[in-house]
């Protein structure tokens, strides 16, 4: 995978409408859940690929214009964990979703902490543990 994917979308649709979309299960994969506190469980499975993971923010937008921001972690089996972050940014009639998945434990040299997960998945906290590079 390359360092990072990001991509953009703008809707014709007022922000709390696209962040409920965005935060629909439905609408993120085939099945999934997501405990959207942070540290929170996500498990997501599209097809037959099952992804689990954490949440670290989700943020909807504010009535000041301020941007809506899911945060999560997730991994397939024994891949290293990716960062996906979804931002929903309304402006004047239309409101963006931007999407950006890196996987920053790798570039870094850094691994995720393996947790016990609700889910009997794997999950990668938020504790990182520098490699040897």
């Amino acid at each position: 995978m390359a360092e990072q994917v990001t991509r953009e979308i703008w809707l014709v649709a007022p922000a709390e409408a696209v962040w409920d979309a965005v935060i629909d299960c439905e609408w993120l994969a085939d099945e999934a859940y997501l405990d959207l506190r942070p540290g929170g469980d996500a498990w997501f499975r599209c097809g037959e690929e099952v992804r689990s993971g954490w949440v670290e923010e989700a943020t909807g937008p504010g009535p000041d214009g301020r941007p809506g921001r899911l945060a999560f972690w997730w991994s397939l089996d024994d891949e290293p964990a990716s960062r996906v972050e979804l931002t929903v940014e309304e402006r004047e009639d239309s409101t963006r979703v931007r999407v950006v998945e890196a996987r920053p434990l790798d570039v870094l040299g850094l691994v995720g902490v393996p947790l016990s997960g609700g889910l009997g998945g794997r999950t990668y906290g938020p504790a990182l543990l520098a490699r040897a590079a």
